[in-house]
């Protein structure tokens, strides 16, 4: 966690593997810093850890990188507000607040 100006910023990183996936049936994973501030992101400082399960809106921003590896393309999600799907602790999935709505329905 750092400071930016008087609020605090949370910065993390999520990794989502949730898309279709290739011929050889490998989905790999794509990577996002997440990026939290202000209360929220003191109180997730000591909540949240490797593996767990988290929900995140905010903002998707992609920044340009040029690395050793060549150029690249970061993905930034910004103003997050995170949800906590898992306890560190706990093994079982806590109540899943992005629920889909059933087969067939509109859900809006």
């Amino acid at each position: 966690m750092r400071s930016a100006g008087q609020s605090q910023v949370l910065s993390f990183s999520v990794a989502d593997n949730e898309f279709i996936p290739s011929k050889t049936g490998e989905s790999p994973a794509q990577w996002y810093t997440v990026e939290v501030w202000g209360k929220q992101a003191e109180r997730l400082v000591n909540r949240l850890g490797k593996g767990q399960k988290v929900g995140v809106h905010g903002q998707l921003c992609q920044r340009p990188y040029e690395g050793k590896n060549g150029k690249g393309i970061s993905m930034e999600i910004k103003q997050a507000r995170v949800i906590e799907l898992t306890k560190l602790e706990q093994s079982e999935p806590a109540a899943d607040p992005f629920a889909t709505a059933a087969a067939g329905s509109i859900p809006f």
